[in-house]
């Protein structure tokens, strides 16, 4: 039974004293003032800003030193507004490696996305196609299995760094800094690190039971049925990229990710998925896009046909993140699917 006065009392006194250190990313001169305002407020809640105010991140050898920088760092704050950035020798932008380093290292993310590019200024929008359509396709991967925040204005996006700020030390604490004269006892921080150990626990676990079971519906297209599969493909010899339709059915679907989920994923990639299911399939060997909509509503099936879940489960550095994993029932279909049988 957890004494509910001494975890009160113990995370009011560490939580107060307890300083996070936080990586500010984002695009350099079109979002100085964000990044600014973003800075300031981090100090005014008496926390550590990070990041390479000084200048962006140009190259290789700055980026390894970023890396550093995160790794020591208790919260990602990402801000993306109308730019993709600078990009290096493969065209990913030096801000995307940054957000999917800190990904990698299991870091809280905490994501402010504009909510309406098209508006604005051209000053600080990119206007080459390619670095238009990377930026969606950026802006796409940070929404997916994760909170994000939208935001419009400079004057709209302090307030929402800030509350989000609060709510994530205080809901989901970090390894922080503690100055040493107001360390609390090795007994008392013991004490605590196994109330806060089991509180994450039992949150996982009431996570993980309401995610298991499926929606209640009867008419549900089932795994022997056809999805049609909206995408984009090169037509080399017009040399345009034109929509088709493959017909794939469900089964094959859920073969291809459940083979990719033998262990919990905080990324499930579906772009990569199913062009190489498409591809095996022998429909085509030329798929350039998907189309978003339906790779959420390949997501949303096999999560209602019991298939898959997605929950917050503690990370190696004792956050919480969204994974996804296979049910009970997603192992079992899989392995019933995957067995080799004795010839008939």
């Amino acid at each position: 039974m957890i004494n509910i006065y001494i975890y009160i009392k113990l995370r009011v006194a560490i939580v107060t004293q307890k300083k996070y250190q936080i990586f500010i990313s984002s695009t350099f001169r079109d979002l100085l003032e964000e990044r600014q305002d973003a800075l300031k407020s981090i100090l005014d809640l008496k926390h550590i800003p990070a990041g390479m105010e000084l200048f962006p991140a140009a190259d290789v050898n700055q980026l390894e030193y970023i890396k550093k920088i995160i790794d020591e760092c208790d919260y990602y704050l990402l801000i993306i507004g109308g730019r993709y950035g600078s990009v290096d020798s493969e065209r990913i932008s030096y801000t995307e490696r940054e957000y999917d380093y800190a990904v990698e290292q299991k870091k809280f993310v905490l994501a402010f996305v504009h909510d309406s590019p098209d508006v604005i200024p051209t000053s600080k929008s990119d206007i080459e196609p390619e670095l238009i359509i990377a930026l969606n396709k950026f802006r796409e991967k940070v929404k997916s299995g994760r909170l994000v925040r939208g935001w419009k204005t400079r004057q709209e996006l302090e307030p929402l760094v800030v509350k989000a700020l609060v709510h994530a030390t205080m809901d989901h604490p970090q390894v922080g800094w503690i100055r040493g004269n107001a360390a609390a006892s090795d007994e008392l921080l013991q004490q605590s690190n196994n109330l806060l150990q089991e509180n994450a626990e039992l949150k996982s676990e009431i996570s993980k039971l309401s995610s298991q079971k499926p929606p209640e519906m009867t008419d549900i297209a089932q795994l022997d049925d056809i999805f049609e599969i909206r995408c984009y493909r090169r037509d080399n010899y017009r040399g345009l990229v034109v929509p088709f339709i493959p017909k794939i059915q469900w089964r094959d679907i859920f073969l291809a990710v459940a083979a990719t989920l033998a262990k919990p994923s905080a990324i499930l990639q579906l772009d990569r998925i199913l062009k190489e299911k498409i591809e095996d399939l022998g429909i085509s060997k030329s798929v350039q896009d998907i189309n978003e909509t339906d790779k959420a509503r390949i997501k949303v099936q096999l999560i209602a046909l019991g298939l898959i879940r997605e929950d917050y489960q503690k990370t190696t550095t004792g956050s919480m993140s969204l994974f996804y994993s296979l049910t009970s029932l997603g192992k079992k279909k899989y392995i019933e699917e995957m067995v080799v049988r004795k010839p008939s």
